[in-house]
C-alpha cells in the first residue's frame, strides 16, 4: 500500500490541479455528460480558475509517494443558501487512486474546515448518474433537493445531500 499525504495546497499546485481536475471528469463523467463537452474541457481555463480559489479559500490536495497531486478537495459556504451552511465544491480522485481510502481523508480534511469555520451542516451537490453518489449517502448524506441542470447541450438530474457535521 503506498503513503499518501494530504495538504494545504499552494499556487504552484494550480497546473497540476487543473490536469486532474480535467483528468477526473472525463473519466467520472464519461457516458454521463456529453464527450463534445468533456473533450472541449480547456486546461488554460481550469489553471485559471484554480489560481483563483487558491486565493479565496483552502483547497487540500492529495499527494502520491513521488509527491504527484493525484486528487483535491476544496469546500467553503454554501453558493445557494446565503452562507447559512457549507459546501463541498469539488472532490476529485484519479480513478487509479480510487477505493483506497484518499476519497474520505480529503472530505475529511474539507469537513474539519467546514466545523471550524462554524458551519454544522454541509451541502454537497452531485449528478444523479454519477456513482459517486452513494460516497455522500455512505458517509450520512440526505437527499434533501433534486433539480435538472444543462451540461453540454444535456438536461442532467442533479441531486442535493446534506451532511450534518
Amino acid at each position: 500500500m503506498s503513503t499518501i499525504n494530504i495538504r494545504l495546497a499552494v499556487s504552484e499546485d494550480a497546473d497540476r490541479i487543473a490536469q486532474v481536475h480535467i483528468a477526473s471528469w472525463r473519466e467520472t463523467y464519461h457516458g454521463i455528460i456529453p464527450t463534445m463537452y468533456l473533450e472541449q474541457l480547456s486546461h488554460d481555463k481550469r489553471k485559471h480558475c484554480w489560481r483563483k480559489s487558491l486565493t479565496e479559500g483552502p483547497v487540500f490536495v492529495a499527494l502520491d509517494q513521488t509527491n504527484e497531486v493525484i486528487g483535491f478537495a476544496n469546500g467553503g459556504p454554501s453558493r445557494g443558501s446565503k452562507g447559512t451552511e457549507g459546501e463541498l465544491y469539488a472532490l476529485y480522485l484519479l480513478k487509479t487512486h480510487q477505493g483506497q481510502g484518499t476519497g474520505k481523508r480529503l472530505f475529511d480534511h474539507v469537513l474539519a474546515d467546514l466545523r471550524q469555520q462554524g458551519f454544522s451542516s454541509c451541502i454537497v451537490k452531485v449528478l444523479a448518474d454519477n456513482p459517486s453518489r452513494f460516497f455522500y449517502e455512505r458517509f450520512g448524506g440526505r437527499l434533501v433537493f433534486e433539480q435538472r441542470i444543462e451540461r453540454g447541450g444535456e438536461q442532467l438530474m442533479e441531486y442535493t445531500y446534506r451532511i450534518m457535521l
